[in-house]
């Protein structure tokens, strides 16, 4: 036996933290998380959290891309091979979503790596960020993630494309309204999902709009609270794009109609397929009911459609396989004690989540902006991850800082970003670059081209990418302070 060896047993393994420091640094990210989001909507309503999103998004794919890109660059078993079928399956699922627009399935995707990381987050603190047991190798851990994806619906994922605030006194009387937004330059043959919402006007009967009994569009339906409106099949609406007359000269409308009340509280909206490109507003007969001597306050919203209701069968399969993964998660975890802490970590987890969206869905009529829930884990994934890094520079043995080795200049400068100064600096400045480029895209009237980079819709594309390339092969063991999978892919 080699002197190696024989020392092993002397070297006591660290003891693993305490449960209370993951979960400190749970009640620690979602405190930061409730503050940015209140910032940001209270500053700029909806388009503060996109701009939140975009902002803080970029640290977090540039630093996550450029440790995992040492690796390729070094030369690491298989890095090459996983690099290149990585970029090919982004470059898919970019292709798709410019074509289909799966948004939905773009937020579930995301979602799977916010919950695979939080497992991932936990089992390293409480090693001490040294290396431990795999995502996987914990029981149960599989269905959980699925039971997690299943818990929202498709409705939480919804996109807002574009959002207008309006008043009732910039309606016609009696008459065509059109409502107006940016232009969507690739907006032919996509489909989408508008509605109107009057908030804080409960029992208010001062607004209608009409429908049509008829089916007069094979292109959609009308929705009434995101669900199907028995009473009619069409709400009479008619599509602007840029460059139409600015009056609208068609008079006739379809034989039976029905009234549609705006106000109350719900919504009132239509699915449809653009015809042409450079989609810029909407017409809509809106007469008034009853007079009312106080202004109504209109939110206008344009969205993603494939985030509407389940049809009947699909919402009884949830349902099922709902119940279906609770029991093996159960199950699992009954003979698991040895990682009971790991449950109660998910528990807190799960019940802050569950709870946050309870809180936005039961707001949609209160007036204030809530965030959709999907932006809310998005932002909590950010916090979380910086202060997991954090966690780890602290808990690295600390020791002076000395004139690097490294020969290479990528390596050199990921031995720095490996370091605390270095490492804050970097996060601080890139978060000040891209605060500087939202800024000045959506609130200085930036360059139309600023859009790739800087426009919520478009950073979705970026996403993709970032979730594509966290799914790099585990090539060798997580011993340094800040490997690209245990810190940088987020």
């Amino acid at each position: 036996m080699s002197a190696e060896n024989l020392a092993q047993p002397l070297i006591a393994p660290p003891r693993p933290a305490h449960l209370s420091v993951p979960l400190r640094n749970i009640f620690f990210t979602l405190m930061l998380t409730i503050s940015t989001l209140a910032v940001a909507g209270y500053f700029w309503r909806e388009q503060g959290y996109e701009m939140l999103i975009v902002t803080m998004g970029w640290p977090h794919v540039i630093l996550g891309f450029v440790f995992y890109f040492g690796r390729v660059k070094r030369g690491e078993a298989k890095a090459r091979s996983a690099f290149f079928l990585l970029a090919l399956v982004t470059l898919t699922l970019w292709v798709i979503h410019f074509n289909f627009a799966i948004i939905g399935l773009i937020y579930l995707y995301f979602l799977y790596h916010a919950f695979r990381d939080e497992i991932f987050v936990y089992l390293q603190t409480r090693a001490r960020h040294r290396p431990g047991p795999s995502v996987y190798a914990v029981a149960g851990v599989g269905p959980l993630i699925l039971l997690m994806l299943l818990v929202p619906k498709q409705q939480d994922f919804r996109q807002d494309l574009r959002r207008v605030d309006l008043a009732s006194a910039q309606f016609a009387n009696d008459g065509w309204t059109l409502i107006p937004f940016k232009p969507i330059e690739n907006s032919v043959g996509r489909s989408f999902y508008f509605y109107l919402q009057a908030p804080h006007t409960a029992g208010l009967r001062a607004l209608i709009t009409h429908a049509s009994v008829a089916d007069t569009r094979r292109d959609g339906e009308v929705l009434v609270g995101d669900r199907q409106w028995p009473q009619a099949k069409d709400l009479i609406f008619r599509p602007h794009y840029a460059g139409d007359a600015q009056a609208m000269n068609e008079t006739n409308s379809p034989a039976g109609q029905i009234a549609v009340l705006l106000t109350g509280g719900h919504k009132v909206g239509q699915t449809f397929k653009a015809e042409r490109n450079n989609l810029d507003g909407l017409w809509l007969p809106i007469e008034r009911l009853e007079e009312s001597q106080a202004t109504v306050q209109f939110v206008f919203h344009l969205a993603s459609p494939p985030m509407l209701p389940y049809s009947r069968p699909l919402a009884d399969l949830r349902l099922v396989l709902l119940v279906i993964l609770s029991v093996i998660v159960l199950w699992r975890l009954w003979p698991g004690n040895n990682r009971s802490q790991l449950w109660i970590y998910l528990l807190v987890l799960a019940t802050a989540f569950a709870g946050t969206q309870m809180i936005l869905k039961s707001s949609s009529n209160a007036g204030y902006p809530f965030p959709l829930i999907f932006q809310f884990v998005v932002v909590f994934h950010y916090w979380s991850w910086y202060v997991f890094s954090f966690d780890k520079l602290r808990t690295a043995a600390s020791k002076p800082l000395q004139a690097s080795t490294i020969r290479a200049p990528y390596d050199r400068m990921l031995d720095y970003l490996r370091r605390g100064p270095y490492f804050t600096a970097a996060v601080i400045g890139l978060n000040l670059i891209a605060a500087a480029g939202v800024f000045w895209y959506y609130k200085l009237n930036g360059p139309t081209t600023l859009r790739f980079a800087f426009d919520y819709n478009y950073f979705l594309y970026f996403l993709v990418f970032h979730v594509t390339f966290s799914f790099s092969p585990k090539l060798r063991a997580r011993g340094a302070l800040m490997e690209p999978r245990a810190v940088a892919s987020g």
